[in-house]
């Protein structure tokens, strides 16, 4: 497939990114995982994409819209965040079976083994909306939870070499 370079005439491109409304959902971890460092604080955060493969409480019309989770990983808060979300996802064995049971959470072996291991995991979460610096709606999450039974939604379907072994 090859891309024609000529001016389309638009002057606006919808993108149809739709924010997730409040609710509890299950949620599919996706690919694109990355670590991104603020370039004015040096923080570091690990930016988690993912969809929403069911619907639990709220608008049905929110399956199939993503959003990403941010955790801060140079902080104790993000740790224990990272830690939890492993463990929730049933990732926290094999991770420590990989890198051992502490590990440097920039280090890029590992980022790459979350990015490998986690696209297809599920996790349960309950989100609201918030107003960001800018007064912009955000889809915010406010608990995570493991997910009792395996999720029957697309996702499901799409992910099946997801707990393949290392």
């Amino acid at each position: 497939m090859a891309l024609k370079l000529e001016d389309t005439g638009q002057d606006a491109l919808e993108l149809g990114f739709e924010i997730v409304q409040p609710g509890i959902s299950i949620l599919a971890f996706e690919e694109g995982i990355q670590k991104r460092t603020n370039e004015n604080s040096g923080k570091t955060t690990l930016q988690l994409p993912m969809i929403v493969d069911q619907v639990i409480e709220g608008p049905e019309d929110n399956e199939g819209r993503k959003l990403s989770h941010f955790v801060p990983i140079e902080t104790d808060f993000g740790e224990r965040q990272l830690a939890g979300i492993l463990t929730l996802t049933g990732l926290v064995d094999k991770m420590a079976g990989k890198f051992g049971p502490e590990v440097e959470v920039t280090n890029e072996s590992f980022i790459n083994g979350l990015k490998l291991k986690m696209p297809g995991k599920f996790i349960k979460a309950h989100h609201e909306l918030r107003k960001d610096m800018n007064g912009k709606d955000r889809t915010n999450i406010t608990k995570f939870e493991k997910v009792g039974k395996k999720p029957q939604g697309p996702a499901q379907q799409k992910n099946k070499t997801a707990d393949e072994d290392w």
